[in-house]
């Protein structure tokens, strides 16, 4: 059975022989702020992709590099024993690495490339190309555009716990 993406050929030309690859399908698997790393490396490819078609920029090097920016195959766990606030900057200074090591091992890869995959998390690493600081913009808004859906989640919960916690009083 063929499968369907939401995405153009163009973008899919690039995208396939990386988001099909056994070790990359492994983030399907990894959570990322409200779905998964997988689904976040796609969203984050494709709105880089456009920008850069846009721009006439280094369209298959943004692609690729911004699908491997986070290729670290890991779930980062927040310990409860443990400062969120450290290990989270832990993980934001080591997982470019990880992922740069990752890609490397499955991918060959270009400067642009690499350089998107290590300096995405500025201000912990500095973009050299356009590219790269359209995939860490890119990165920046899809998570503050993911966090917002899951807080908002998170509130719409919690107010529909207290109304029917209070319509449920005011019944008895």
């Amino acid at each position: 059975m063929e499968k369907r993406y939401k995405y153009d050929n163009c973008f899919l030309d690039v995208a396939i022989p990386i988001i099909e690859h056994e070790e990359y399908q492994k983030m399907k698997n990894i959570p990322h702020h409200h779905g998964c790393v997988y689904d976040h490396c796609l969203d984050v490819a494709y709105f880089s992709y456009k920008v850069a078609l846009r721009f006439n920029l280094d369209v298959e090097s943004t692609i690729r590099g911004a699908l491997l920016h986070d290729f670290y195959l890991y779930k980062f766990k927040k310990a409860k024993d443990k400062n969120v606030l450290v290990e989270g900057y832990r993980h934001s200074r080591t997982h470019p690495q990880i992922a740069i090591t990752n890609a490397l091992k499955y991918f060959q890869l270009n400067d642009k490339e690499k350089d998107i995959i290590k300096n995405h998390m500025f201000p912990l690493g500095f973009p050299r190309s356009t590219e790269a600081w359209i995939t860490t913009l890119a990165d920046k808004m899809l998570a503050i555009v993911e966090y917002s859906s899951r807080l908002r989640s998170y509130f719409q919960l919690k107010y529909y716990r207290i109304a029917f916690a209070t319509s449920n009083k005011e019944n008895e």
